[in-house]
């Protein structure tokens, strides 16, 4: 039996990695690829939510005009600058790995990472996130994937009717509450404090298929619109533990040059605290961004300031 397939009209090969989410692909060197390639790219993430390509350049710049095939480029980070040089590219130094890193973890495994949704205290969320190993350590380190759409899928259909109906507040200072705190850089601060709090959907409708995906972002996310806290953290502890069943994940070792490539609203990523005190250092990139639609019509949208 083989395992894996061609992509007719591409010569791409696809080697499926679970029974849900995350295919690597062969054939492919973004130094090279052209407008049919990025055609192929979106068709195969629409299909396997993230892609992972082995052995890249690791030239930021490479990244960045791959990322650009697939939809115009977005800043590197809101509130943070890019690469010297590459303004859509963010470096990510997440090197020297202690005991304690993984001890302060929380249930939604926040300390130094955690599962999340690339930049959803935007009111438009990028469409691609792209990531690529400049350094990595001969062990550990991992990224791990977990499908939102296929969540929403299994969920029994009195909570999807639930789902259908919500929203959510996403707030970026949840995330960098550590900015407010007396002694830090002001500059930063005011950036920060500059950013409005979004609504978003609790259920996004893809434009191009109509699938729905659980819009979760644990490190943004202040619970849900017109509920109490009490009642938001339930409902959300409960969406968030059904997307994170071993079923709706895949688990990426990273080797130098590796790029992965996916659809940053359907997959929520984290990274894994276990390759030591060694250096990590990950470039991302971002392209295309939209408000989110809901099932009942809803949209994305940035709240009057307070």
């Amino acid at each position: 039996m083989t395992r894996s397939t061609v992509e007719q009209g591409t010569g791409l090969r696809v080697r499926r990695l679970t029974g849900s989410i995350g295919a690597e692909v062969t054939g492919v060197d973004v130094r090279a690829a052209d407008g049919a390639t990025a055609e192929a790219v979106a068709r195969l993430v629409e299909e396997h939510g993230v892609l992972f390509f082995r052995g890249q350049s690791t030239d930021p710049a490479d990244l960045t005009r791959f990322a650009s095939l697939l939809g115009p480029l977005q800043p590197a980070h809101p509130l943070k600058p890019g690469l010297a040089g590459h303004p859509h590219v963010l470096a990510n130094q997440t090197g020297g790995v202690t005991a304690e890193d993984t001890r302060c973890r929380d249930r939604y495994n926040r300390h130094a990472t955690n599962w999340h949704v690339d930049c959803t205290f935007l009111r438009d969320v990028p469409v691609y996130s792209l990531l690529q190993a400049v350094t990595v350590q001969p062990f550990g380190g991992d990224t791990l994937f977990a499908d939102l759409a296929g969540a929403y899928d299994g969920l029994a259909r009195p909570l999807r009717d639930l789902a259908d109906r919500l929203s959510c507040p996403h707030d970026a200072k949840l995330l960098y509450s550590d900015w407010l705190l007396p002694g830090h850089d002001e500059e930063s601060r005011n950036r920060l404090l500059a950013l409005p709090v979004v609504t978003h959907p609790l259920v996004a409708v893809a434009p191009g298929t109509g699938r729905k995906s659980l819009v979760l972002n644990p490190n943004c996310v202040t619970g849900i619109d017109g509920f109490s806290q009490l009642e938001s953290s339930t409902l959300l502890d409960l969406f968030l533990a059904h997307t994170l069943v071993p079923e709706r994940t895949v688990r990426w070792k990273w080797d130098e040059g590796d790029i992965a490539v996916w659809d940053n609203v359907r997959l929520l990523h984290n990274y894994v605290l276990d390759h030591g005190s060694g250096e990590r250092l990950i470039q991302r990139a971002m392209a295309g961004a939209a408000p989110l639609v809901g099932p009942e019509g809803g949209t994305s949208r940035a709240l009057p300031a307070v």
